[in-house]
């Protein structure tokens, strides 16, 4: 214990030392994100939606305490203690500031590279790890927290690593084994489970598979803050006046309990409402062992109606898309449904919206209903005006040659969203292996899943672009500039870091098309597009992403993204250059019209 303690003097030490340069290191970090004004109008919202919208709100704020518990074992007690402190210096105030843009202690862009130490906070120093490994060369204590954000995030045992899950789950039934790579549970220990209050002695939802790892649905782990926002939901259900609005929520707070979101998925496809509400576990993106384990998050909006008709064509065209994909015909889908497209201004998010700011989602993420039924999408109209504005514009004057600056515009830049959120509806989900055995993409490719997903989304999306414009059903000036707007664009999403899935995405297709002679480097350090090149190249690419996808390919997946997610010289050059007009990476919203709202509740 003696060790310990002189350990965490040093680190103190070390720590009050430091002071001034961590505050300009902080600060320098937090001035990457540009803060927003959110005030969207409420003025179509009728009197029962104004009061369910409060409860909603309020259902949203419990949804984020979920998340902090999901990201690490420890990163409650860790966000309380900053919390607590955050008036007791300017540093200290930093430290609150900036943790709560990453919602942990890692910071997201800068490739999820710790930015505290053990003694940023009173969480005590370990002396034991929580499992001895052979072999072990370092000291005989255990900081805190680790220097490396976990992989498995809190979704999994800190100690468990990829070849004992593949091991226990081998033993599994088959149920068993759906429900250890389900969406909607963790995996613990025993030790873990006698500690905690949720396990009861013979409860149904808790799965003993065997003496070293158990399965525990959400419902069950997260069970106190999801009665919470049960009962929440079900108030704002009894208050609205609009019926889809009041069955999304009726069947969410259902789901919470049940831990079967299948009925509320549907609902939120269905919802046809002035305000526009996505609560719950979605997005797998914190599993970085498998891709797994979904993470709580909240998106309440009001709905863009102008906005929404415009962008209607898309839906409409997407069981056309599939048959022309470039893909093998033997990997089409002959069932793909039109997915409908809802514009929002947004009110309020949390729970999974930490560090970049997410600009449309495209749910849900369930394969059953996404055979069945397809997907949908919201887009964040006044998020994605934001970024184009305070971003993208200053990156594009940095970057791009003068004779094409001029492509760079706000509507292909926006289209191109939209289309990107169509595709990920479209292309291979549900895959037959070689043997015949029946999968998913996700399941067969595990953490590459999401980058590759992402660099699909965005590649065959320009594709589409030029596919409709072929078709006349969209007109044909955007289609130098869309290319235009999407190379500025590569540059804003690879300042992500390469750890995101966005931005090793983003620099997979820079690279490619680079490579492919489609974007072109200038002597003036500054891009432009071969027009008579892109074209191709990126149909290329849709092709080669798409394949490895529909035969389930991981090695091949590996392989793409070692060798061409990486961060090469001409992306350095343009890096470089943004940096030094300290344009702002992304965006910090606030929400001045939720907050409004939750104060005269």
């Amino acid at each position: 214990m003696g060790n310990t303690a002189n350990c965490s003097v040093l680190l103190r030490k070390g720590y009050k030392d430091n002071t001034e340069s961590r505050s300009l290191t902080l600060q320098k970090q937090i001035s990457r994100y540009a803060p927003i004004h959110l005030e969207p109008e409420l003025t179509t919202l009728s009197e029962g939606d104004k009061e369910a919208l409060g409860y909603i709100l309020k259902a949203s704020m419990v949804i984020d305490e979920i998340f902090y518990e999901q990201v690490w074992n420890s990163n409650t007690m860790l966000r309380d203690w900053l919390r607590a402190h955050a008036d007791s210096s300017s540093l200290d105030s930093l430290k609150w500031a900036y943790y709560s843009i990453n919602k942990s202690p890692w910071s997201c862009l800068d490739e999820n590279k710790a930015f505290l130490s053990t003694a940023d906070s009173a969480v005590k120093l370990l002396t034991d790890a929580t499992k001895p490994i052979s072999g072990w060369k370092g000291l005989e204590y255990r900081a805190a927290f680790p220097l490396d954000k976990p992989r498995g995030a809190n979704f999994y045992p800190a100690d468990m690593n990829k070849m004992e899950f593949d091991l226990w789950k081998s033993g599994l039934t088959d149920k068993e084994q759906k429900d250890a790579t389900g969406f909607f549970t963790v995996i613990k220990r025993p030790d873990a489970l006698l500690t905690t209050s949720v396990v009861e002695s013979d409860g149904p939802n808790q799965t003993n598979t065997s003496d070293d790892l158990f399965i525990v649905p959400y419902s069950k782990e997260y069970k106190a803050s999801l009665e919470k926002a049960t009962e929440l939901l079900i108030k704002a259900s009894d208050c609205s006046d609009c019926p889809s609005l009041k069955n999304l929520l009726r069947t969410k707070a259902n789901a919470f309990l049940s831990n079967d979101y299948y009925e509320s998925d549907i609902a939120w496809m269905e919802l046809d409402s002035n305000i526009d509400v996505t609560i719950g576990p979605y997005e797998t993106y914190e599993d970085g062992l498998f891709s797994y384990k979904a993470t709580f998050e909240a998106f309440v909006g009001v709905r863009d109606d102008v906005a929404t008709s415009q962008v209607k064509l898309f839906g409409d065209q997407l069981e056309d898309l599939e048959k022309n994909l470039p893909l093998d015909n033997i990997y089409k889908s002959d069932n793909v449904s039109a997915a409908p497209i809802r514009v929002m201004n947004l009110l309020y998010n949390s729970g999974d919206v930490k560090g970049p700011q997410t600009i449309a989602f495209n749910l849900p993420n369930d394969e059953r209903i996404v055979n069945e039924r397809g997907t949908s999408m919201v887009m964040l109209k006044n998020i994605s005006e934001a970024k184009f504005k305070n971003i993208l514009k200053p990156i594009a004057n940095a970057c791009i040659r003068e004779e094409q600056k001029e492509y760079v515009d706000f509507e292909p830049y926006y289209t191109h969203i939209v289309c990107h959120e169509c595709c990920h509806g479209i292309g291979p989900h549900s895959i037959t292996l070689p043997g015949g055995k029946k999968s998913t993409v996700r399941m067969e490719l595990q953490e590459c899943h999401s980058a590759l997903e992402e660099a699909k989304a965005d590649i065959v999306g320009l594709w589409a672009l030029n596919f409709l414009i072929n078709k006349g059903l969209l007109p044909k000036s955007l289609s130098k500039s869309m290319y235009v707007s999407f190379l500025a664009g590569c540059f804003r999403s690879i300042r992500f870091g390469l750890e995101e899935a966005h931005g090793k995405g983003q620099a997979l297709q820079f690279n490619w098309l680079y490579d492919k002679g489609a974007f072109i480097l200038h002597s003036d350090g500054k891009f432009s597009i071969d027009f008579t090149k892109v074209e191709e190249a990126v149909e290329s690419l849709g092709r080669e992403i798409m394949t490895i996808q529909a035969k389930g390919d991981k090695p091949a997946a590996q392989s793409l993204l070692q060798s061409r997610a990486t961060l090469t010289q001409p992306l350095r050059v343009a890096l470089e250059k943004i940096e030094h007009m300290q344009v702002p990476v992304d965006i910090a919203p606030i929400f001045g019209t939720a907050s409004k709202l939750l104060a005269n509740n």
